[in-house]
C-alpha cells in the first residue's frame, strides 16, 4: 500500500502559469526551450481591462484544449512590469508566442483565431521536430550506411555529435537528421519521441530531470547494467514511511505553488447553461454596469431569475481606477470593485451570467429573440443596459496608432507608460479621473483641451490644476497623431523602418546607459562586464544584425515579423491663434465623450438623433412593449453610476409590472 501511495504522487503543470517576475519569464522561456520542446504563448494583460477580461475564459478553454502540447502562460503588467516594458508592451491584451526560445508572433487584441492558427502551427512543428536519435541508434545508422565513417569515430565521437545537436534531442536532433538523409540519400537514424522530464513538462527554473537514453553504454563490465531506480522492495517500512511522508510535503508545496500560479479561480457567479433553464426566460438584462446589475438585482428579488447577457467588463465603472467619491455609501473604492460586490450581490438572490456579446435583437415577434456569439436566447422582456463607448477623434493618424500609443482607456494601459510623457486629450470629468491617474505613475501628464476652461465638475478641475506634474495646453484642438514605425525581430529587439520597409540607422549617440542595457536585457543578451556605453552599443548593433541572418532551417512555420507603430508626438493647432505646435509624449489618452452601444437594435426601437433610447417620461418603457431602456444607453445627460444604478432599478420594476400585466408568472 506504501508503494502504491508513493506512485501516486506525481506533480502537473497549472493550465495557465501566472509569471510574477522577469526572472521567471526568461526561465519558462528557456526551459521549454531546451527541456521540454513545447510552444509557450504569453498573455500580456491588466485587471482593468475589457478586453482583456472577455477573452480570459476563452484562453483558459484553450489551454485545457492543447494541454500537454503547449504552455499558456499570462502576465499582469501592473504586477510584473518589468516583464512588460522589456518586452515592449503598449496595449492590452498582447500575446507572445514562442517555440524553442524564438519569438514566432506577436500581436495585440482578443484574436481568438490567430491564437488558434498559430498555436495549431506550433504544435505541429513542435511534434515535427521534438524527436531524439539516440546513441545506439547513431551508432547504428553509421555501421550500416557509413562503415568506413564508423570506423573512424569511436563511441565519445558519436556522443560529441548527439551533444552538439542538443542534449535530449529537440530540432537540434531534427536537423541532424535532414542533414544525415541528405547526405546518404535518404537514409536516416531512427528516432523516438524526445524524452520528457517527469511531471509533464517538468518544473520551470527548477532542477531538470536528466535524460540519459542518449548517453553511451557503460564500458564497467563489473557494474550492473540495471536501470538506476530506487529499490523500494528492499526498503524497511519505516524507510518507506519516512519517503511518502517527505514526497507528501512535496506535493502539498507544489499544489499551493501552482495554486499560485494558476488562473484566477472560476467565476464565483452561476453561468447561464441553456438545457437548465425554462425554454423563455422572463427577462433578460443585456448590459453588466450599474444599471444592469441593478436590474438584475431587482429583478432577481422578484423572483424573475433574470439573465445577464453581456462580456464580463463592468461598463465604464469597471475601468475607474481612481477612488470612486459619489457613490453614496461607498468610501475608498474602485470602480472594479463596486462592480464585484454588485455581481456577487445580482447572483446572490438568483441571477446567472451569460459573458457573451450579444450580437442582435429581434422584437417582430414574441417571445423576443436574443442572439449571442454562442446561443439564442427567447425571453419575454429585456432591459437595454449597453452603457456607451469611447469616442474618437478622427483624426490622421489616430486609428493607425491604436495600440502603439493611442488609446482611450488610462486605467487599462496606463501603466505600460510608466516614467514616460504622456497626453490627455479631453475637459470632462473622465478626462480629469485619467489624468490624476496617469500622474501617478508618468513622468509628465499634459492635457490639450480645445477652450479656455474644463466642463469638469470643481472638485476634479482644482484637483488637476493643483497637480504638479500636470501641464493643460489650452484653446487648442489635435490636427494629427506622428510617429515612427519599428519591426520586431526574432529575439525581441525592434528596429525603426521606413515607409518601403527598410531599416533605418538609429542615432544612438543620445540614448543613456540604462536604455541600451535595457533593450539588451528585452533581448536576452549578455553584456556582463560590459560597462562602457560604446561597447555596449556593439554588443547590441551585434545582437541586432544577428536576429537579422535569414533562418537556417527553412522548415520553419510562423507569421511574418510584426511591424508596429509607435506613438511620438500629438500635432495641435491653437484655435485662437492658428498656431501650429507638437507635444512629444510616448501615449495619447482620448477621453472626449462617448457614443450609445445602441447599434444592435436600431431600426426596431425608437432612438434621438445621436443614437441614445428615447423613453415614455418617467419610466424606463421603450418604443416596443416589453422592452426597457436604463442607463448611458438612454441617458445623455446625467451618465453617472448611481444615475445609472436608479434607472437601472426603475426598469426591473418596469419590467416586473408589465409582465404581471401580460400574465407571465416568474420561472
Amino acid at each position: 500500500a506504501l508503494l502504491l501511495a508513493m506512485a501516486g504522487y506525481a506533480t502537473a503543470r497549472p493550465l495557465v502559469r501566472l509569471v510574477k517576475t522577469d526572472d521567471e519569464f526568461k526561465k519558462l522561456l528557456k526551459h521549454h526551450a531546451e527541456v521540454t520542446g513545447l510552444p509557450v504563448i504569453v498573455d500580456f494583460y491588466s485587471d482593468g481591462c475589457g478586453p482583456c477580461r472577455q477573452i480570459a475564459p476563452i484562453y483558459k478553454q484553450m489551454a485545457e484544449q492543447y494541454k500537454d502540447k503547449a504552455v499558456f502562460a499570462k502576465v499582469d503588467i501592473n504586477a510584473n512590469h518589468q516583464t512588460a516594458s522589456a518586452q515592449q508592451i503598449r496595449s492590452m491584451p498582447t500575446f507572445q508566442l514562442y517555440l524553442f526560445g524564438k519569438k514566432r508572433d506577436q500581436f495585440s487584441g482578443a484574436d481568438t483565431n490567430r491564437i488558434q492558427n498559430m498555436m495549431g502551427t506550433l504544435v505541429r512543428e513542435s511534434e515535427m521536430k521534438n524527436i531524439e536519435v539516440t546513441f545506439d541508434g547513431l551508432k547504428a545508422f553509421y555501421t550500416e550506411h557509413a562503415p568506413e565513417k564508423m570506423m573512424e569515430m569511436d563511441d565519445k565521437k558519436l556522443q560529441d555529435i548527439l551533444d552538439k545537436a542538443g542534449k535530449g534531442g529537440g530540432p537540434g536532433h531534427y536537423a541532424l537528421v535532414k542533414a544525415l538523409k541528405t547526405k546518404y540519400k535518404g537514409k536516416s537514424p531512427k528516432t523516438q519521441k524526445r524524452a520528457m522530464p517527469e511531471g509533464k513538462g517538468g518544473k520551470e527554473g527548477g532542477k531538470e530531470e536528466s535524460t540519459k537514453k542518449s548517453a553511451p553504454p557503460s564500458n564497467n563490465k563489473s557494474k550492473s547494467t540495471a536501470p538506476d531506480k530506487p529499490n523500494l522492495h528492499l526498503a524497511k517500512v519505516e524507510d518507506l514511511e519516512k519517503e511518502l511522508a517527505k514526497r507528501k510535503e512535496e506535493e502539498e508545496k507544489k499544489r499551493q505553488e501552482e495554486a499560485e500560479d494558476d488562473e484566477e479561480e472560476e467565476s464565483p457567479f452561476p453561468m447561464y447553461f441553456k438545457p437548465n433553464r425554462t425554454e423563455t426566460e422572463s427577462i433578460v438584462i443585456i448590459g453588466s454596469g450599474p444599471a444592469g446589475l441593478a436590474a438584475a438585482i431587482y429583478a432577481a428579488r422578484a423572483g424573475l431569475k433574470p439573465v445577464i447577457a453581456a462580456p464580463p467588463m463592468g461598463g465604464q465603472l469597471q475601468g475607474k481606477g481612481v477612488g470612486v467619491e459619489n457613490y453614496p455609501g461607498i468610501n475608498e473604492s474602485t470602480g472594479p470593485n463596486i462592480v464585484h460586490g454588485m455581481q456577487l450581490q445580482a447572483a446572490r438572490f438568483g441571477a446567472v451570467f451569460h459573458q457573451d456579446l450579444v450580437l442582435s435583437v429581434d422584437t417582430t415577434s414574441r417571445p423576443f429573440t436574443i442572439r449571442t456569439n454562442e446561443t439564442e436566447i427567447k425571453t419575454h422582456a429585456i432591459v437595454v443596459a449597453t452603457g456607451a463607448d469611447s469616442r474618437w477623434l478622427g483624426v490622421k493618424g489616430e486609428w493607425e496608432m491604436r495600440g502603439g500609443g493611442v488609446s482611450s482607456c488610462a486605467t487599462c494601459d496606463g501603466y505600460l507608460f510608466a516614467d514616460q510623457d504622456v497626453v490627455v486629450i479631453g475637459g470632462g470629468d473622465t478626462a480629469m479621473e485619467d489624468a490624476l491617474v496617469l500622474a501617478r505613475t508618468s513622468k509628465s501628464v499634459t492635457i490639450i483641451h480645445r477652450r479656455d476652461k474644463f466642463r469638469a465638475s470643481k472638485v476634479l478641475a482644482e484637483r488637476v490644476l493643483a497637480h504638479k506634474n500636470i501641464q493643460v495646453v489650452w484653446d487648442s484642438e489635435v490636427q494629427a497623431f506622428e510617429g515612427k514605425r519599428q519591426r520586431v525581430l526574432s529575439n525581441g529587439m525592434a528596429v525603426e523602418i521606413d515607409a518601403d520597409g527598410k531599416i533605418m540607422e538609429e542615432d544612438m549617440s543620445k540614448l543613456r546607459v540604462k536604455e541600451v542595457q535595457r533593450r539588451l536585457d528585452a533581448a536576452g543578451v549578455s553584456y556582463a562586464g560590459i560597462k562602457d556605453k560604446d561597447e555596449l552599443v556593439v554588443t547590441y548593433k551585434k545582437a541586432v544584425a544577428d536576429a537579422l541572418k535569414p533562418a537556417d532551417d527553412d522548415d520553419a512555420v510562423g507569421a511574418d515579423p510584426e511591424e508596429r507603430n509607435m506613438l511620438t508626438r500629438v500635432k495641435v493647432t491653437n484655435s485662437k491663434t492658428q498656431v501650429e505646435s507638437f507635444v512629444s509624449c510616448a501615449a495619447a489618452f482620448i477621453a472626449i465623450g462617448h457614443d450609445p452601444n445602441t447599434k444592435f437594435v436600431k431600426d426596431q426601437i425608437d432612438m434621438d438623433n445621436n443614437g441614445y433610447i428615447t423613453v415614455q417620461a418617467g419610466t424606463t418603457r421603450t418604443s416596443i412593449e416589453g422592452v426597457f431602456a436604463a442607463g448611458d444607453a438612454a441617458d445623455h445627460v446625467y451618465r453617472q453610476a448611481i444615475t445609472s444604478a436608479g434607472s437601472g432599478a426603475m426598469a426591473a420594476l418596469d419590467a416586473e409590472r408589465w409582465l404581471s400585466e401580460q400574465g407571465h408568472c416568474s420561472n
